[in-house]
């Protein structure tokens, strides 16, 4: 065969496969499916709701619905890349780009994998809305990153890895990136995108046709899945849709259960069931106000698995400092977080608004004028004030703040003295500090006072003051944080005992959400459980409520304790005042909404799905059941006019 013929014959064997070049379209794709392949083992090795081997089955079909996942997904990546290359063939100076276009993308999977690895086991989940929300304050991510990571040392072996894969593949690489383009045979541009175009698309179709719930385990269905599959769909997810995407009623079916729900024995509905404010009622709390002080320490990611007397079954001890303040307060041991995120434990902690699918009210338009914690109060002559250990323009939550109603709101710049910090703000006690001195400042007009106060300390990349100090070798890194955690609230309560305005002040310790999600149920509700602590021994009688409570209910039960008296549409209630054995919690995480009472529970999922299981507060196991239909339309009910209340103005005062 002559040099001459065999040229023609490559050039119209590279005409013909202008999008995909096999020997190097074909290593690619095997590099990709290989990475996938090892992220899900890893992955499958952490599942801890599904036992190996009596699931093994299970596990089978996760691993099938994931590599063809996989295969899918890596097609249109290597697909996309192929192309770019085919764009700079032949031009011999395009050539180390060429190069380094390869090397970049190898780079990229590689890091991608590793990301979902560590993502995994930071929140037990595939890249979902979080990595999206993440990726929007880059300067925090990155900081976190070098602060839990040392990156300097890791980076370099990232790039030694991409150069290792390339290297082997180099030759292929140039003799492709040399291969002249023949454009007597080539087609035009158009077709040549439109044929990418046809490709791709249908290997998109196929993939978002493709099952992915191979069981009704949780994490076992998230094995099924791929990362950056997940990752699109949570980008592409409309949050503002929900008729048609879960179950519904009619509308004034709905407002009647939802006025069964929040109804209490000192509430009065002040509108007509037809009205969009078909919940807004008067709550009569007594004839004597007490006009306390209100602190709230609003704790990150403090989960109930932290606290000796609730969930810590470590043999050490991680909050005796707390333990003992709280046989001095009221304690609530069965309070479930509303989400899994900070925005999410602020929407209900100052909104008492319930949780519906998707991101949290903090980070929707719309949610300025919302009724809240700091609008009634000013109403009862407070002044309003958060105090947050980081930057408030992280995840909205300034402009949240200021949206509601605080009159002043001050970040880690604010701090006003030299202090410890993260990329994610200033240590707790430097941050209670701070509160010290703002309310001497607050309360010397003789003005009662609420101040919100968010911390930083209990998160990744869980460091703090005097680390080696007061290690503990018998706990680790997040145990050691939190045991800080609680140990700074409680010394921030005890200098306040010198203060004035001690004496006439309510501090509240609550958390904005649990540690890590884990179980196999569509929504593992022990996760989400959390501490609840009213501290005013001269105000508020010592003891411990085990009545099962959400998040949603500590403004209606702060404002019982105080007893004042005000008019609002909140979802929640007076847990002081829910009879035995009854109480709900109602809790979203991504796009499911769970619902439940002592006994049972029900998650509504999109696409119209309903799951149901028995439910023991304080318990971790979920054993699926058939839905009770009496809690399943209390579900929709409540969860649809959330939805319905946020966007028609319903739930706000202005």
């Amino acid at each position: 065969m002559s040099r001459q013929y065999q040229g023609k014959l490559l050039g119209r064997m590279d005409t013909e496969s202008t999008l995909f070049h096999v020997p190097i379209a074909l290593r690619l794709w095997l590099f990709t499916v290989f990475g996938f392949t090892i992220v899900r083992t890893i992955i499958a090795t952490q599942v801890t709701s599904a036992p190996w081997p009596s699931a093994s089955p299970d596990y089978a079909l996760s691993f099938l619905f994931g590599m063809l996942s996989d295969a899918l997904v890596a097609v249109l990546l290597c697909g996309m890349a192929i192309s770019a290359l085919g764009w700079i063939r032949g031009w011999r100076r395009m050539r180390p780009i060429g190069h380094g276009l390869v090397i970049c993308f190898i780079f990229a999977m590689i890091f991608t994998f590793i990301a979902e690895i560590f993502f995994w086991n930071e929140f037990s989940e595939r890249f979902n809305g979080i990595a999206i929300y993440y990726l929007l304050f880059p300067r925090e991510v990155i900081g976190n990153l070098e602060e839990s990571f040392d990156l300097s040392f890791y980076l370099p072996f990232l790039c030694a890895a991409a150069l290792l894969v390339w290297w082997p593949n180099r030759g292929v690489i140039a003799a492709y990136l040399k291969t002249p383009r023949t454009q007597a045979r080539q087609p035009g541009w158009p077709i040549r995108f439109l044929r990418m175009a046809a490709i791709l698309g249908l290997a998109t179709a196929i993939i978002w046709a493709l099952p992915t719930r191979s069981s009704g385990n949780r994490e076992l269905n998230l094995l099924a899945k791929n990362g950056l599959i997940t990752l699109a769909s949570a980008a592409l997810t409309n949050d503002t849709d929900y008729a048609g995407s879960y179950p519904t009623m009619a509308g004034a079916e709905a407002i009647s259960q939802l006025r069964a729900i929040v109804a209490q024995d000192n509430s009065t509905f002040l509108a007509g069931a037809e009205n969009s404010q078909g919940i807004l009622r008067h709550i009569d709390n007594g004839a004597t106000a007490k006009r306390l002080n209100i602190v709230v320490v609003t704790e990150e990611s403090f989960g109930s698995v932290f606290v000796d007397s609730l969930d810590n079954r470590l043999d050490v001890s991680i909050t005796p400092d707390l333990d003992r303040l709280a046989k001095d307060g009221l304690m609530f041991s069965n309070i479930y977080a509303s989400g899994d995120r900070t925005v999410r434990g602020l929407e209900a902690t100052e909104t008492a608004f319930a949780p519906i699918p998707g991101i949290a009210t903090t980070r929707r338009p719309g949610a300025e004028g919302m009724y809240s914690l700091p609008h009634l109060l000013q109403q009862h002559g407070y002044s309003t004030a958060v105090l947050y250990g980081g930057n408030p323009l992280f995840d909205n939550m300034g402009s949240f703040w200021r949206g509601i109603g605080f009159n002043d709101i001050w970040g880690e710049d604010d701090i006003r003295h030299d202090s410890y910090s993260t990329i994610w703000g200033v240590s707790d006690e430097d941050l209670f500090t701070e509160a010290l001195r703002r309310m001497d400042e607050e309360t010397a007009g003789g003005q009662p006072v609420l101040l919100t106060l968010m911390t930083v300390s209990n998160h990744r990349p869980y460091k703090f003051p005097n680390m080696e100090a007061t290690w503990d070798d018998g706990m680790g890194r997040i145990q050691n944080t939190a045991r800080y955690a609680q140990w700074a609230f409680v010394d921030f309560v005890n200098q306040a005992r010198a203060k004035q305005w001690f004496n006439d002040t309510v501090f509240v310790f609550i958390a904005d959400h649990g540690v890590k999600i884990n179980g196999a149920a569509a929504v593992p509700v022990h996760s989400f459980r959390i501490p609840m602590l009213f501290y005013a021994p001269a105000h508020i009688k010592p003891g411990r409520n085990d009545t099962l409570g959400a998040q949603i209910d500590f403004i209606p039960t702060l404002m019982g304790l105080l007893g004042i008296d005000y008019d609002s549409p909140f979802f929640g209630v007076d847990l002081r005042r829910v009879e035995k054995g009854k109480g709900r919690i109602a809790i979203a995480h991504n796009f499911s909404i769970a619902y439940g009472r002592p006994g049972h529970l029900v998650v509504l999922e999109p696409n119209g799905a309903v799951e149901g299981y028995r439910f023991t507060p304080g318990q971790p196991i979920l054993a699926p059941e058939t839905p009770k239909p009496s809690l399943l339309n209390e579900a929709i009910a409540q969860t649809q006019e959330a939805h319905r209340m946020f966007y028609s103005g319903g739930y706000h005062w202005k």
